[in-house]
C-alpha cells in the first residue's frame, strides 16, 4: 500500500471523483441529485486550474496493482481567493452547475476552519467501501501529518460532520482536538461540523512509521 500524489495518466480519475463524492454524499447529493451528476461535476473540478478539489492537491492510497483504495486532499496555507476559485469554477462548468458549486463554496466558507498562512488542510479524507476497517483511515491521516510537517506548517486542521462519530475518534486517536463547532441550515440542508487541530511539536523523518 502506497500513498502517493495522483497522476492523471496513472490513476482513476473516475474512483478518485466517486471517492470525494462518497465524502460528503449528502451535499453534493442535495445540490446535485445523483450521484452521476456529482462525480462529473467534480471530475471537471480535479481537473480545472484553480480550486478547492484541484488535481495537484490531490493525493491517493493504491494497492500493489496500482488500484485507488483512497483518496485526500490536502492544502498547505489559505485557501484559494473567492473571485479566482469562482473563475475557475465559471471557466470549466457551464452556468448550472457553477452557481450550484458557487453556492456549496459560499456555505463551505461560512462553517470550515479558518486558516493560517503556515497552517496545512485535511479537505478530504476518503476511503473506498471495500476495504475500510483495515487501518487505511489511519495510514492516511499519518501520512498528511507527514506532509504537513515536510512542509513547514504549525498546524494540520480538518473539519468532520457532527454525525460522523467514528472518523471523530479515528482523528482523536492520531492526536486531533476540536476547537471548535460550527452549524448552518438552508431550506431543509443542514450541516454541523467540528472544527479540528493537530498542534505540529517537532519530528524526525521515522516518527510515524
Amino acid at each position: 500500500m502506497k500513498f502517493e500524489k495522483f497522476d492523471m495518466q496513472k490513476h482513476n480519475l473516475l474512483k478518485v471523483a466517486e471517492l470525494i463524492y462518497e465524502a460528503d454524499t449528502e451535499t453534493f447529493d442535495f445540490f446535485f441529485s445523483e450521484k452521476e451528476k456529482s462525480t462529473q461535476v467534480i471530475e471537471k473540478l480535479v481537473l480545472a486550474d484553480v480550486n478547492t478539489l484541484n488535481h495537484q492537491h490531490i493525493y491517493v492510497i493504491v494497492d500493489g496493482n496500482n488500484q485507488v483504495l483512497g483518496a485526500a486532499v490536502i492544502h498547505h496555507g489559505k485557501r484559494p481567493s473567492f473571485l479566482d476559485e469562482l473563475k475557475s469554477i465559471f471557466k470549466n462548468m457551464n452556468l448550472g452547475d457553477s452557481l450550484k458549486y458557487t453556492l456549496i463554496f459560499i456555505l463551505d466558507s461560512i462553517f470550515l476552519s479558518d486558516l493560517e498562512d503556515q497552517d496545512s488542510y485535511l479537505a478530504i479524507l476518503a476511503v473506498d467501501e471495500s476495504v475500510r476497517s483495515r487501518g487505511i483511515g489511519s495510514f492516511i491521516l499519518k501520512n498528511a501529518i507527514h506532509l504537513m510537517k515536510e512542509h513547514g506548517s504549525k498546524r494540520m486542521v480538518l473539519d468532520v460532520d457532527i454525525e460522523n462519530p467514528g472518523a471523530l475518534r479515528l482523528y482523536e486517536k492520531v492526536g486531533f482536538r476540536i476547537f471548535n463547532k460550527k452549524s448552518f441550515s438552508l431550506l431543509g440542508w443542514k450541516k454541523g461540523v467540528f472544527n479540528m487541530e493537530f498542534i505540529s511539536s517537532g519530528w524526525c523523518s521515522g516518527d510515524l512509521f
